[in-house]
């Protein structure tokens, strides 16, 4: 298990900032050499445009279209809607990034703080 975190400026919305957090995620396992990827977000709108097949046309394409190109690397790739009470986690991530303002990875074993995180999305 692996997790990072960038620092992004010039996000238009929250959902430019959900699909480049999962475009952000598929460079990273694609890295890290990883051939099968569960991506789960909160933004039930990116979610449901990850998993159908049909063309995007909304301002997230350019986005989408990328991760279409970076689901190649992987065997499989999910995406999965989770509801954000029981996705902390990411949010704890994010804020992290946030608050140092430079890319932070984390290999095999997460802080204590953040598997207090995830023990508690993962009992929800």
């Amino acid at each position: 298990m692996s997790s990072c975190t960038y620092s992004s400026r010039d996000v238009v919305d929250a959902f430019v900032a959900e699909a480049q957090a999962c475009e952000r995620a598929m460079f990273f396992a694609a890295e890290k050499s990883f051939r099968r990827l569960l991506v789960e977000g909160d933004s039930l709108t990116t979610i449901k445009k990850l998993n159908s097949d049909g063309e995007d046309r909304s301002l997230l394409r350019p986005i989408i279209n990328s991760i279409r190109i970076l689901e190649r690397q992987f065997e499989n790739v999910s995406y999965l809607f989770v509801l954000r009470a029981i996705n902390r986690a990411a949010h704890t991530l994010a804020l992290e990034g946030r608050r140092r303002m430079l890319p932070c990875f984390w290999d095999h074993e997460p802080s204590e703080s953040m598997r207090m995180v995830m023990t508690a999305d993962w009992t929800a």
